[in-house]
C-alpha cells in the first residue's frame, strides 16, 4: 500500500502579519483581582474599570499594597510550551528595550507564589528564556489578595493564536534564541531528525502508532528525538543545525521560530487544514514547512490528551516522508500536480484509468 501524502491546503483560522507595534498603556493604581480556583481574574484601572479579565471575578475592595518596583504585565502564566510561546511569551516584547530596573513580572495563577515559583522552576523553558532578559523565575509575581499597583505596563500581546503576528514577535523570538546557536555551525548535519511525542503522558494530540513509524525511519537513518527531554537551548540548537526536521504537527515545531533563519520542515498533520499557528510562525523566520495528511487517518480518544489518531502503514508512510524530504526542493511542482491529478479524478469521467497510471510514475 502506498502511502500518498497529500499537502495540507487549507489553514484553520487567520494569518494576519502585522508590521505595527501592539498598544502598551501605562496604569496607575492598577488594581489586581488574584485568580481562584474557577478560572475567575482581573485586572482593572484605577476607577474599578476592566481591562482583562478570565471567567467570572467577584471584584472587591483593594486589601494590599505593591511595592514601587517596575512591573510589567504578561496574563495568565501558560505552563504549556506552546500555548505559553503563544500566549505569556508574547507580551515580553517591551523588554527589547527596556531602560532601567528590570521589572517584575506580573501574571496570573492560582495558588501560594512560593509553590508556584517552585512548580515554574521544573518547566525546560522558562528559565532560559526568562535569562535571556536578565531575569529569573523569581521575578515572577502574582498577589494572593486584591491589589493595589502604582505602575503597570499593559502590553497588547505580538500574536494572538489562529489570527495574526506583530513583527515585533519576530524580533522577540530572534533575540531570544539567537544565543543558543552558532552561526558557522547552522545546516552543517544533514542527517535528518524525527521530533516524537511517543514518551509524552499528555498533551494536545497524539499518534497513536508512532513508535512503529520511528522504527521505521530509525531504521532509514532518522535520528529520533524527544523534545521534552531537552532544554530549551538545546532544541533551538538541534533545529538550527539539523537541515531536516521531520514529525508530527505540534507544539515543538514553534521552535522553529527561535532557530536560524529558513528551516526545513516536513510535517503530518491529523486533518487536511493545519492550524494557522504553524503558518503564522514559519512565516516570521523564513521556515520553509510542507504540511501533509495521511489519507485514511482516523481519530478517537486518547487519555491525557485531547485526542489521538492513527495513520494507516506507517512503514509506508516513513519511506514516503523520506522521499519527500528528499527532493524537498522540488515538492511544490510535484505536490500541485498530484493535487491536479486527484481533481481532475474526481470531477472528469473516464480519467481514473489514466490518474492510476500516472500514480505509478509519481
Amino acid at each position: 500500500m502506498r502511502a500518498k501524502l497529500q499537502r495540507c491546503r487549507t489553514v484553520w483560522g487567520r494569518t494576519e502579519q502585522r508590521d505595527s507595534l501592539p498598544g502598551l498603556r501605562t496604569v496607575t493604581n492598577a488594581v489586581y483581582q488574584p485568580a481562584t480556583p474557577d478560572g475567575s481574574w482581573a485586572l482593572c484601572d484605577a476607577d474599578g474599570t476592566i481591562i482583562e479579565f478570565g471567567a467570572n471575578p467577584m471584584l472587591t475592595d483593594v486589601v494590599d499594597e505593591a511595592d514601587d518596583r517596575p512591573m510589567l504585565f504578561i496574563g495568565p502564566l501558560i505552563t504549556h510550551y506552546g500555548h505559553f510561546l503563544l500566549g505569556t511569551f508574547a507580551r515580553l516584547w517591551p523588554l527589547l528595550s527596556w531602560m532601567g530596573p528590570k521589572p517584575r513580572l506580573v501574571c496570573y495563577a492560582e495558588g501560594p507564589l512560593d509553590a508556584l515559583h517552585a512548580e515554574w522552576a521544573t518547566l525546560p523553558f522558562l528559565a532560559d528564556i526568562l535569562a535571556r532578559f536578565d531575569l529569573t523565575v523569581e521575578d515572577l509575581v502574582t498577589f494572593q489578595n486584591v491589589t493595589r499597583i502604582p505602575k503597570l505596563l499593559v502590553p497588547e500581546p505580538s500574536v494572538k493564536e489562529q489570527d495574526f503576528t506583530h513583527a515585533i514577535y519576530g524580533s522577540l523570538t530572534h533575540y531570544t534564541g539567537e544565543a543558543f546557536y552558532e552561526p558557522a555551525a547552522v545546516d552543517r548535519e544533514t542527517r535528518p531528525i524525527y521530533l516524537s511525542k511517543a514518551r509524552l503522558g499528555s498533551g494536545i494530540s497524539r499518534l497513536r502508532n508512532e513508535d512503529a513509524l520511528c522504527e521505521a525511519l530509525a531504521r532509514q537513518g532518522v535520528d529520533i528525538v524527544f523534545p521534552e527531554t531537552l532544554r530549551f537551548p538545546e532544541l533551538v540548537r538541534l533545529f538550527s543545525e539539523r537541515t531536516m526536521v521531520l514529525g508530527t504537527a505540534g507544539s515543538a515545531f514553534h521552535t522553529a521560530v527561535f532557530a536560524a533563519p529558513n528551516r526545513r520542515i516536513l510535517a503530518l498533520n491529523w486533518t487536511p487544514p493545519v492550524h494557522a499557528n504553524f503558518p503564522l510562525l514559519d512565516a516570521l523566520n523564513g521556515t520553509q514547512a510542507r504540511y501533509y495528511f495521511v489519507p485514511g487517518s482516523t481519530i478517537g480518544e486518547e487519555p491525557g490528551f485531547h485526542f489521538g489518531w492513527s495513520i494507516p502503514d506507517p512503514q509506508a508512510v516513513a519511506t514516503e516522508m523520506l522521499e519527500r524530504a528528499g527532493a524537498f526542493d522540488s515538492l511544490d511542482a510535484r505536490d500541485a500536480a498530484e493535487d491536479a491529478a486527484r481533481w481532475r479524478a474526481k470531477w472528469i469521467p473516464g480519467w481514473k484509468p489514466v490518474q492510476r497510471w500516472l500514480d505509478c510514475r509519481l
